[in-house]
Formats: structure tokens, sequence, C-alpha cells
């Protein structure tokens, strides 16, 4: 891998003209997810290294280095003059604000296409969605191809980066990244910087060079269209939503229905049966997957799903759900495991199973049913990544995907001898999900340029194409009973299901197809650093030595403006801060200073967070001021008195988080313990000293908390069912001149509403408090509560029903694209006992929008406003209004 990634280092940034500098690479060989990240504050790079059961056809590893390698080179070409210890989340900020998503993901897409023999750039199945939608006349905004949508499938910003970067170098040759980048560095704070530079080398802001590229595209593709002269088969489900989902993997039942796998907009994924009416029925709700897949035999359904240790987020597992379609029982059928594309034996007593262990070795497991316990191991030959293997109708011969750097093949493991052998050799090709069928095998590719259903004569070798389908064909299986081929075929909504008659494909062998892939990359290759198949790296074995986790704990990289957390607008609290992080993301440190223009006073921080251990630590130290009144009778009359004073306060708190998942229920519980010792001094006002507490010693904070909620769907506003529950006490064990206690409960409970994606959430919580926590509130309190009466909070309970309104993907100008409106009507509750009438306090209705604001991706904002009537005597105001502003990543 290292001698690799010093091969492409130059040949990543050909095109910019700035050599990436050196940057540390984390290897996360404990999650089975497979991506990776290039990132700043701290300068890292990690790769997860588990290959994919579904990619491109080459090794994992090498398009991984190529993209990210990219990456690296675009950092340091627009902010390399910005580093630690003081600026790397300055150059993290000006990266972010300069260059949009599509553009900067897009330009490592057109490389790992251009510098390898594969890349995303490639696959037909991978442009489909944009393609599908230009031939359907689906022509949206710039903004929503790029910001996407709610309500329709959108390329997404990587497809739709990939062609626009491409399009900058087919027009203006490769210099124009250089040349664009340079002028944006010099001058990072010009306003609308990216836009500003393509329209000064182009002609084209970013909507218009949006347009040229659509144009252009959809001239290519229908003339690809035309060459192919498609066929349209029909279509199960015969109706469907106006919302995008998908049918997927179809398999046909005895009785004439069909089994397969859902994913919807409005649904959460499930595996569903269909009738030839098209009537539908759940069987099982699934959980979260790497790729979509099951596989049904003999009245069971096998699947796999992703598993995450219950405290460490980036140490998961792939572990084999089993479900019985007679006894309707589900049983999980392995624990801890890294196994992947399961798939059933015909009688179903054995499950075999692509295995990835930490180390990249890959295996063909078979598994028992029901208990779960390895048969037998298969090593994989010459250790190539398997992928989506299938049992043949004797159950002595598994069939699957080979991928390495050479390409894609499909290779046979003969059980009975353990031998594997290569039925179809290495191609440069997207193969997927071989199946037999009689004495062919039938498969996925795109010869033709456009994926379809192809077959191999395990006899002869001779391939023949048995689809021609518009947008793409996938997912093959062979019925021999019906005699029937069966196959998901894409449409602009997601992925229906077809059949066509197995004798009929033979038809289609006969007229000539050739490749007819647009290939938008190819102009490029001309460049003196594009792939060549001559380019074979040396294989150098560098040196190497353990990590010293205690050596590099101290980490400094920037100075900021806040602590480093942006996640909540409530908990941002503008200083300068001085911020480490290490590099294994196990250790926080920080430094800052504040200053309170309300009191006049500075405040001083320093903090460390330590994460490794199974328990969480964090110690804080805080020297600040404080301001108070005391209260004086003289002369026969009260007189307030402002005091101020200093304090130091060292906080320590210990926390253990945990997250578990069943199929489609979240579980997250975890305890936490805090205290703290608080040292005051410098009084202004010593007439007051034999009364000022001086030390307040260890007071003590607990909470536990339990969550439990089903998954969302997209359009879901909230889970359709949870329960979520906390308790919270404070008190002050050590301490002889303060008292009080705090005791808070918190539940919640969510609910459907009465339509799709509605939601009723109802919020019960209660305090208990006394001493010096008698005015302290610790609990959800009713809207509008501080235009209200002041009235002491001992429970409350708040009910809220929001709904979808609309789906508009509005753009006003480059301010605002606005993916939803949503409502919802809500009746707060006070101090509910018997003694006081059932009555809200507060209610009314809420109007709010999911929007995106000036083009940026991320964050997402949700941006709302309660109209709120005050029911009670006398109140300030009647009617009024609250707003509220939220985002997330």
């Amino acid at each position: 891998m290292a001698s690799q990634l010093e091969f492409l280092r130059k040949r990543v940034s050909a095109t910019l003209g700035k050599e990436p500098r050196k940057i540390s690479i984390i290897l996360q060989n404990q999650t089975v997810e497979s991506n990776g990240n290039v990132q700043l504050a701290p300068r890292r790079s990690e790769f997860y290294t588990t290959p994919p059961q579904q990619g491109d056809f080459q090794d994992w590893l090498n398009n991984l280095a190529i993209h990210e390698l990219r990456h690296v080179a675009q950092f340091d070409k627009l902010t390399g003059y910005l580093r630690a210890p003081f600026f790397e989340q300055l150059a993290l900020a000006i990266y972010g604000v300069t260059l949009p998503s599509w553009f900067f993901e897009g330009d490592a897409v057109v490389s790992e296409t251009v510098l390898s023999p594969a890349g995303r750039g490639r696959l037909p199945s991978w442009e489909m969605p944009f393609r599908t939608n230009l031939l359907s006349g689906r022509t949206y905004s710039y903004q929503k191809d790029y910001l996407g949508s709610l309500k329709d499938l959108t390329p997404g910003f990587y497809e739709l980066g990939y062609f626009m970067t491409a399009r900058m170098q087919r027009v203006y040759g490769a210099d124009i990244m250089d040349s664009l980048m340079t002028r944006m560095a010099r001058l990072p704070i010009r306003p609308y910087n990216f836009s500003n530079s393509l329209r000064k080398f182009t002609g084209y802001n970013t909507r218009r060079w949006h347009e040229q590229t659509r144009e252009e595209l959809t001239a290519l593709w229908r003339k690809q269209l035309a060459e192919n002269n498609p066929i349209d088969y029909p279509l199960l489900p015969p109706k469907t939503t106006d919302k995008p989902e998908n049918w997927l993997l179809p398999r046909p039942l005895s009785d004439q229905r069909i089994i397969a796998l859902h994913q919807g907009a409005q649904h959460v994924s499930a595996i569903m049966v269909m009738d030839s009416l098209g009537r539908q029925k759940e069987v099982i709700k699934t959980g979260r997957q790497t790729e979509p897949n099951f596989s049904y035999a003999a009245g069971k359904v096998v699947w796999d799903e992703v598993r995450r240790h219950a405290r460490y987020g980036k140490r998961s597992y792939n572990v084999i759900n089993l479900y019985d379609l007679e006894s309707r029982s589900y049983h999980q059928l392995t624990r801890k495991s890294r196994y992947f594309s399961p798939a059933l034996r015909p009688d179903a007593h054995r499950v075999v199973a692509v295995e990835i262990d930490e180390s990249n070795a890959i295996s063909l497991v078979v598994i028992a049913v029901p208990n779960g316990e390895v048969v037998a191991r298969y090593p994989s030959p010459g250790n190539i990544l398997l992928q989506t293997p299938a049992f043949d109708p004797t159950g002595t011969k598994v069939i699957a995907t080979g991928v390495a750097q050479q390409g894609t093949a499909i290779v046979e493991l003969d059980i009975p001898t353990g031998n594997y052998r290569f039925m179809l050799d290495w191609q440069s090709q997207q193969i997927e999900r071989p199946t037999y069928a009689d004495d062919e095998i039938a498969f996925k590719a795109h010869y033709n340029g456009i994926d379809n259903i192809y077959a191999l004569n395990t006899a002869t070798g001779a391939i023949r194409q048995c689809t021609n389908a518009r947008f793409g064909a996938f997912n093959p299986l062979v019925d021999v009973v019906s005699n029937q081929l069966w196959f998901n075929s894409y449409q602009v909504n997601g992925y229906r299901i077809s059949k066509v008659s197995w004798n009929e494909t033979r038809d289609l062998a006969t007229q000539k197809t050739s490749a007819s892939h647009i290939s938008y990359f190819k102009p490029l290759l001309r460049q003196d650093y594009a792939y060549r198949t001559t380019d074979t790296p040396e294989t150098v074995i560098l040196p190497s030595k353990p990590y010293k986790g205690l050596k590099n704990l101290i980490n400094f990289h920037s100075l900021s403006i806040d602590n480093g957390s942006f996640d909540n607008l409530d908990a941002i609290n503008p200083g300068v801060y001085w911020l480490s992080d290490d590099l294994l993301n196990t250790a926080q440190l920080r430094l800052g200073y504040t200053y309170d223009g309300d009191i006049r006073s500075s405040e001083y921080l320093a903090s460390i967070a330590y994460q490794r251990f199974f328990p969480k630590f964090s110690l804080e130290y805080r020297n600040r001021g404080q301001v108070g009144t005391a209260r004086v009778i003289g002369n026969g009359q009260e007189q307030l008195i402002g005091l101020h004073w200093r304090e130091n306060v060292t906080t320590l708190k210990i926390d253990i988080p945990l997250v578990f998942y069943r199929i489609n229920h979240v579980f997250t519980t975890g305890v936490s313990a805090a205290t703290s010792y608080t040292q005051r001094y410098g009084l202004t006002e010593p007439r007051f000293q034999n009364q000022f507490i001086e030390r307040v010693r260890f007071p003590m904070h607990y909470q536990f908390y339990f969550n439990h909620q089903v998954r969302q769907s997209a359009l879901d506003l909230a889970p359709r069912w949870g329960q979520h529950f906390s308790v919270t006490y404070r008190h002050f064990p050590f301490e002889n001149r303060l008292k009080g206690a705090h005791l808070s409960l918190r539940s919640a409970f969510f609910f459907p509403g009465l339509w799709r994606n509605h939601s009723l959430l109802a919020r019960f919580s209660y305090q208990q408090r006394n001493g010096m926590y008698q005015i302290t509130n610790d609990i959800p309190l009713v809207s509008g509560y501080d235009q209200l009466r002041p009235v002491p909070v001992d429970n409350t309970l708040l009910f809220s029903y929001r709904f979808p309104i609309a789906y508009p993907d509005w753009s006003i100008g480059p301010l605002a694209y606005i993916k939803r409106f949503k409502g919802g009507l809500f009746a707060d509750f006070q101090n509910v006992d018997s003694e006081t009438p059932f009555q809200p306090r507060t209610f009314g209705v809420e109007l709010r929008s999911d929007m995106n604001l000036l083009r940026f991706y991320l964050p997402n904002f949700d941006i709302g406003v309660k109209l709120v009537y005050a029911n009670e005597a006398n109140p300030r105001q009647r009617f009024f209004a609250t707003y509220s502003i939220g985002y997330s990543y």
C-alpha cells in the first residue's frame, strides 16, 4: 500500500501543479463498511479497508488511494499554506466555503477513472440515475441536481460533479483545474469565489455550466439510446407511489407470488411478497445493510445486516439473519461476524457467505442452519475479492464474482473438493450477481454500454446478451420451472421487477450488440499522466514501527472561534480556542479564552477528553467571573447591592454511552456521573465575606437514559415507534453550608400519525427540587414559557402532531433551496394533577421547512415558526410567535 501511494502521489496532482505533502493515513480495518475520507483539523486520511460487495472492477484500496490522494492535493493546492499548529481549521473552512461539494468529489472521481483501468466514470450503473432523468425529460435545476430532493431521484453531487468537472477538462484542457484553484487560492475571501473564477475562465457561472453539461449529455445519451434500440419490458408492481422506491432481487415463490427486498422514500427497508395483481404484504423489516441483499430458499430467508460494537462506533460487524416464512420466526444466525452476501442452499440447510477478516483475508464460508456454526471455510484463490455467491441446484457448487486489479471474473467453487476454477476470465466489466441457469450462468454486465443481463455458456465459454433494457437491467434469476428470467429494470423512480421468457432471450443473441457507452472520460486519457497498461509500480516493503499512542496524544492543529463542536447552535460559545486532537480521535485538548460583555469579565478554559477506554473521561478547568446581588436593609429600606467575584471551577465527568442494533430497531443507553470543585475569590464587597461561600465541594450529578426507536424512512418526520426515558439526579453530599437536591424524569413516546410519514409525539416530564435547586428547571417547558407568568414547574405534558405539507424543491435564487414544508399542531400542559383543570397552558400551530442555504450541501437547516396561544387569565400576550433554527449534518 505504501509503495502504491508513493507511485500515485505525483500522478494525482499532475493537473493541479501541487504534489501532496506528508499526511497521516489511518487504515480502519475493524469496520465492515467501505469508505474513505480526508480531513483537516487534524490533518489525516482514513481508509476503510474492507472491500465492498458492489463496486467497480479493480482492487478496492487502489481506487480508494487515488480518490483520497486527489483530495489531499486539492487541500494543499487551495490552502496548503495554512498549517498546524494554528491554522488547519481555517484551511478547512476556506476549502468548504470556496469549493462546492460536486466540484471536489467530481474531480476526485475523474482522477480515479483516468488514473486507473476502472473507476466510477466507466460504470453505466453509476451514471444511470442522471441518464434516466434526462432521457425521461426530467431536466432539473442546478440546485435540485446538486442538493437533491425528497420526492424525486436526482444524480447526486458525485455523479453531477464528475460530468461537470470532466467537461471542464474536455473543453478547456486539463490545466483548467490548476488555473481555477490557483485563482481561488490567491484571494480566498473573494465573494462567490468558485463561480466567479469559473466565469473568468469559461464565460459561464455554475448554473449555466450545469445547463451546458446537461445539454451535451442529453444529446450523447439520446444517440446511445437510438443505437441500442432498447426493449421496454413489463413492470411490476403495475402501479407505484409517486415517490422513489425499489423492488430489488425478485424471486418467484411456488404459489405464483414474488418475494423481493423493498426500499422506498416513504417506507423503511423490508422483505415483501407480491402477487400477480401487485398486492403487497410485508414479511419482515430489515436493518442497515452495507449493500442491498437477501436470499430465499425452501420457505426461509437470509440476509446480512450491520451491527456495531456497543461502545466503539468504528468497530462493526456484519451478521446473518434468518426468517422462517411458515413459522414467522426470526433468528440471528451469527454474532460478531464479518460475513457478507449470504445465500441459502436450495434445501435451506446451509448458507454460503463471503468472509472478510480484519487483515482482508477473504474466504467463502459454509454455515449450518439453524445453529450458525461454520461447517467449512474455503480461502479465496490468490485472495481475490469474492462477491455475491450463489449455490447451484445440487448444492455442491457455488458461483461468485471475483474482483482484482485485473478486473472481474466469474469463479466457481466445487465444495466436495474445495477447488476453485475460473468460469470466465478477467474482464473490464462490472460483473454482478452470477447465478446458475441450467447449462449457463446468468450475470449482469455492461458489454453494450448499458447494464444488461448476459449468459455464459459453461461448455463453450460463449457469452450472449439476454436483455436490452432502456436504462439498465440487474439482479438476474432464472426460474427453471417456469422458464422465466426475472430481473430488476431501472426506471425514473427506482428499480422495478421485470420478467421475460428464457427462450426469448436467445433470439436477442442473434442481434448485433456493440459497446455504446459514451465514455465521457476518454478524451482525458490522452494526457501524459493518465493510466497506461504498462504502469507497474515497484513493490517495496518499507520499514514499519508501532504507533505510540501516548507519545502522540497531544497534537495542536488550530486556533478557532469555538471549542470545535458545531453540532448545536445553542452550544456555540465564541472566543479564542487552541485545539488539539490526536490522529486516532481518542484525545481532545482545548485551551480557550472568552469574554462576557454582559458582565465585562474574561473566562479562561482548559479541558481534556479521553475516550480510548470503555468509559469516556473528561476533565475541565474554568476561571471565570460571576455576578450576583445581595439584599441590604437599612433605615427601614431595602437595597440591592451588586456583587462581582471570580471562581476556579474544575469538573470531572465519566460517561458510558452504548448503542445496539436489532433488525430495524435502534437502542441507545448510557450512564454518566459528574462532579466539580469550585473555589471563589475576589469578592468586590468585603462586608459580605462572612456570608460568601468560598468553596463548593463536589456536588454530584448522575444520569441514566434508555432510548428505543425504529428506523425512519427518508420522509418520516420522526420514528413511527419510539420510547425515550431519562433520569437525572443532583445533590450536595459533601457540603455542610449548601443543601439541595434535584430529581428530574423525562419520557417521550413516538406514535405513527393518521397518514404515512405523520408523527405523534407525547412527552411527560417531572421534577422535584429543593434548596439550592429550588428555581432550577431541568425538564422541557411549555411552548413560549418565557412569555408567560412565572409559575413553578413541577411537571409538563407536551403533545405535538407533525406532518409533511409539500415537497416544492424551490430555489430562491442563490439564497435558499427549500426541499420540504411541514406543519404541526401542539398542546402543552403544565403541572398536571388531580387538583387543577386538565387544559393546556399553551397550544397552537407551527410551520417549518427543510432547506439548504447559500447552495451549501451541508448543513441541512430546519427553520420554523410557532404561533402560540396563551390559554390563561391575563397573559402578557394572548397570541405570540416563537422562532427556531436548527441544522444537521
